[in-house]
């Protein structure tokens, strides 16, 4: 009697967490414009999580000898970016989020015509693309294009900053926000309780890359992430088969 009252306990405790997993498909349904799949670097990945993301982020390196851009994070593979512009073109309805990691001042308009005329091939349109850069500067001439520019922001030991240090970064934060070269900024998830009061002029882009789309309401910063209506993209993770 005693082992099949312990057995019921633990099921009544176990059951909330069966539930867990519904949370997921609730959660991406909900916010489906905004929870997009991070670091969807190979077209299998995108083909596996098409059913369940509306919306994909990648890693991708501008390739001048080739005419080309590559998928990768730090070396370009053998894919090509044109695979994911004819999905794009194929489905008009969905976006693709470009961390576009080496692009300067220097090749940002031989880029930027390579990229449109990808865009021509494909059937895909600009509207469907944000275009991501470490270099503000070098975005400018997208965003004049008509391009949906985001600013990846980099602010290193960020805990250890003094109050002036942290005052100074916020200006040139604000510096670029107002610049006019981009449409929005994107950083880290643990930045928006740093950014989060500014008044910008610009959209937020983010990423809890450690965290699945059914973990984001269980995570206070996540939740109020959600809610902030200047914020336009969550990145989540989920690796699946084919993750690089």
């Amino acid at each position: 009697m005693k082992r099949r009252l312990g057995a019921v306990f633990l099921l009544v405790l176990c059951l909330p967490l069966l539930t867990i997993p519904l949370c997921n498909d609730k959660v991406v349904d909900h916010y489906i414009d905004k929870i997009w799949l991070h670091r969807t670097n190979t077209i299998e990945k995108l083909h596996e999580f098409e059913g369940e993301y509306k919306n994909f982020e990648c890693d991708v390196l501008f390739v001048p000898e080739l005419s080309d851009f590559r998928t990768g994070h730090d070396t370009p593979s053998s894919e090509s970016l044109g695979l994911y512009l004819d999905f794009l073109g194929k489905n008009p309805g969905r976006e693709l989020w470009i961390d576009l990691k080496n692009l300067n001042e220097a090749n940002s308009r031989q880029a930027e015509s390579l990229l449109t005329a990808m865009l021509a091939r494909s059937g895909a349109s600009k509207e469907q693309l944000i275009v991501e850069s470490r270099d503000w500067k070098a975005l400018r001439h997208f965003t004049q294009e008509g391009y949906y520019t985001s600013c990846y922001l980099d602010i290193p030991h960020l805990d250890e900053m003094s109050d002036r240090e942290r005052g100074e970064r916020l200006d040139s934060i604000q510096q670029i926000a107002r610049s006019g070269a981009v449409e929005a900024l994107s950083f880290p998830a643990s930045y928006y309780g740093f950014l989060r009061d500014l008044d910008f002029s610009v959209d937020l882009l983010t990423w809890e890359h450690r965290r699945w789309a059914w973990q984001l309401p269980f995570f206070s910063r996540s939740r109020a992430i959600l809610k902030d209506n200047r914020v336009k993209v969550v990145l989540v993770k989920e690796k699946g088969h084919y993750h690089q």
